[in-house]
């Protein structure tokens, strides 16, 4: 059984991850912006834009899926909603490729750390969701436990 302070704690610490992913990836793409303005190279330019498009859609599944989580703790949601489909971390083909694999010198090493860990967040947090959903936790408010 997991404790709701656990719960909190895990979720707390997930959502602080992911937030400082998105933190880090804005700044990036700030960064790569005026970068970009110096040093035009339209196939580079396309390649990192199709993996920014890749962790933010990583880390916006994520997100949304921790604030159902986190909504389902406060008793703003059912366990069961925060489980349904709507939230559910899909096994995406696009979210889970490793696209930068042999060509990794083609890549600023700030994108590649973001692929990296984003990547590592989104299958940690999509085996979770898949747990989650076969079994919903809920909260007993008599041993303020999660079952």
């Amino acid at each position: 059984m997991i404790t709701k302070k656990f719960s909190s704690i895990l979720y707390d610490n997930t959502y602080t991850e992911t937030l400082d992913l998105l933190t880090k990836s804005e700044s990036f793409l700030r960064h790569y912006s005026s970068q970009r303005a110096q040093e035009p190279d339209q196939v580079r330019d396309l390649r990192v834009n199709c993996e920014m498009t890749r962790v933010t859609a990583r880390l916006t599944q994520v997100m949304a899926w921790l604030l159902a989580q986190k909504a389902s703790l406060a008793g703003e949601i059912t366990a069961e909603e925060a489980c349904s489909k709507k939230y559910l971390i899909r096994d995406d083909p696009f979210c889970l490729s490793n696209s930068i694999n042999g060509q990794e010198d083609e890549y600023p090493l700030p994108i590649r750390e973001l692929l990296i860990e984003s990547l590592g967040l989104y299958k940690r947090i999509l085996v979770l969701s898949q747990q989650m959903n076969k079994n919903p936790i809920s909260l007993d408010q008599n041993s303020r436990t999660l079952n």
